[in-house]
């Protein structure tokens, strides 16, 4: 049987670090001055919801891994 609350543990880990990773690359597009380029506006709105979804993915591992 797999050991659920490890799996969560990294989850929660690996999906943090993807957050910072988003955001990361989200302000190097706005350092950069390229957020009000047509070129990068789709690019931006998906990041924001790689971020959004990335953020609800890790409260529910927190939520499992607290259930348990």
């Amino acid at each position: 049987m797999p050991d659920e609350d490890a799996v969560l543990k990294e989850t929660i880990k690996h999906l943090g670090e993807a957050s910072r990773r988003i955001q990361a690359s989200r302000r190097l597009i706005q350092q950069q001055a390229l957020v009000g380029n047509s070129n990068y506006l789709r690019l931006v709105a998906h990041l924001s919801e790689a971020l959004d979804m990335t953020e609800v993915a890790r409260r529910e591992a927190r939520r499992r891994r607290d259930a348990g």
